[in-house]
């Protein structure tokens, strides 16, 4: 029979390392399952022409006038990065963690609109803006994960291709 000190102790130390390892896998998983979702839906949408200036110069308007086009995307930074930035926070530094999370959450705003873009008829974006926001207030004081919000408008039009 185990001596009841070490089965405590395995599980006071095995079960922090054990859920720490789980939500690794868990928001690596989670994580590659939406690169990979990305990845497909930017080929359905790479016809789209997409610019940061204001207004396109080939732009026809025709039957279809330019309309402004939003999108927005919350994503949660996952409790295994929240736990490694917060102790990056410590020493200051890059965030690597957050900042994967950061590119992912613009990568899925800026396909939402090109997708709403596409839908809508219109085969190019001007003056593209993105926009961050942390919406979970003080995530580090209450012992929360981060939520982050960004939100991208623009201008879509048709453009005329060059026969």
């Amino acid at each position: 029979m185990m001596d009841m000190d070490l089965v405590f102790g395995l599980f006071v130390v095995g079960l922090p390392l054990f859920m720490l390892a789980f939500a690794w896998a868990m928001g690596v998983w989670i994580s590659n399952r939406h690169e990979a979702d990305l990845a497909q839906r930017e080929l359905a949408v790479a016809h789209i022409l997409v610019h940061n200036t204001g207004r396109l110069q080939d732009a026809v308007t025709g039957s279809q006038p330019p309309v402004m086009i939003t999108s927005e995307v919350t994503l949660g930074v996952d409790h295994f990065r929240g736990f490694l930035g917060q102790w990056k926070s410590l020493f200051g530094g890059q965030v690597r963690s957050y900042q994967m999370v950061l590119d992912r959450a613009r990568r899925e705003v800026v396909m939402r609109m090109l997708e709403q873009t596409n839908a809508m008829g219109y085969n190019a974006v001007a003056n593209l803006r993105i926009d961050f926001a942390d919406i979970s207030g003080s995530a580090l004081a209450r012992r929360k994960a981060a939520d982050i919000s960004v939100l991208a408008s623009g201008t879509a039009y048709y453009v005329a291709t060059k026969s």
